[in-house]
């Protein structure tokens, strides 16, 4: 994905959330450009400046920002894009998890 790509997709699917703050919903947008640019990638290794950096890592702390809102505003965008067709094509992924060993379900708290 080019970085002109990774921001159009971020703005269309966060450019709506409702943080509380435009400079939330601004911080989230270029969070989400930057992790599509470099998916798999972790925060910590991502290009930032040291005031992004530092941004990033504020805003994944704030907790005046609730992760429900970051996902409604990317259903909300989901939804508008279905329903610009008249068919979907909707895949299920059935990946299942398995922590058998006890030192692993009880950091889990499972």
């Amino acid at each position: 994905m080019t970085h002109s790509d990774a921001k159009l997709w971020a703005q269309e699917q966060f450019g709506q959330a409702q943080l509380k703050d435009p400079r939330r919903t601004q911080r989230l947008i270029s969070l989400a450009t930057s992790i599509a640019n470099q998916p798999g990638v972790s925060v910590a290794k991502l290009p930032f400046s040291p005031a992004d950096m530092e941004g990033a890592y504020r805003f994944i702390r704030n907790e005046n920002i609730n992760s429900e809102d970051i996902a409604e505003a990317g259903f909300q965008s989901t939804v508008s894009r279905a329903n610009e067709h008249k068919e979907l094509l909707a895949l299920e992924d059935t990946t299942t998890l398995s922590f058998p060993h006890r030192s692993i379900i009880r950091i889990l708290n499972l």
